[in-house]
C-alpha cells in the first residue's frame, strides 16, 4: 500500500495516489468531489457579500470622481482668484509710477 500524498484540506481524509485533486497555489490539496461540496455550498452563500463588495467598490470610485471633479473646480477657481490678485497688485504698482494716472 502506498503512503497517502498529503490530507484534504476539506475532508481531512488522507489523498491516496490515485485520487484526483485540486491542487491550489498556496499548496494545499482538496479531493474534487470536496471541492465541488465546498464550492457549491459557498458560491451560494460568498454571492451577497460578492455583490455588497463590489457595491462598495463602485460607489467609492463614484465619490472619488466627484471628489476629483470638486478638487478640479476649486483649483480653476483659485487659480482664477490668484491671476486677479497679480493682477490687481501689478496694477497697483503701476499705479505708483504713473502718479495714479
Amino acid at each position: 500500500m502506498a503512503k497517502p500524498v498529503g490530507t484534504c484540506g476539506h475532508c481531512r481524509l488522507p489523498i491516496e495516489d490515485s485520487d484526483v485533486v485540486v491542487i491550489f497555489e498556496d499548496g494545499r490539496l482538496i479531493h474534487v468531489g470536496c471541492w465541488r461540496v465546498s464550492d457549491s455550498a459557498t458560491s451560494r452563500q460568498s454571492s451577497d457579500p460578492v455583490r455588497r463588495s463590489r457595491k462598495l467598490i463602485d460607489d467609492s470610485r463614484r465619490r472619488l470622481d466627484e471628489l476629483h471633479s470638486l478638487a478640479d473646480r476649486r483649483m480653476g477657481d483659485l487659480d482664477h482668484a490668484a491671476r486677479r490678485l497679480l493682477a490687481a497688485d501689478r496694477d497697483r504698482a503701476n499705479d505708483g509710477r504713473t502718479g495714479g494716472w
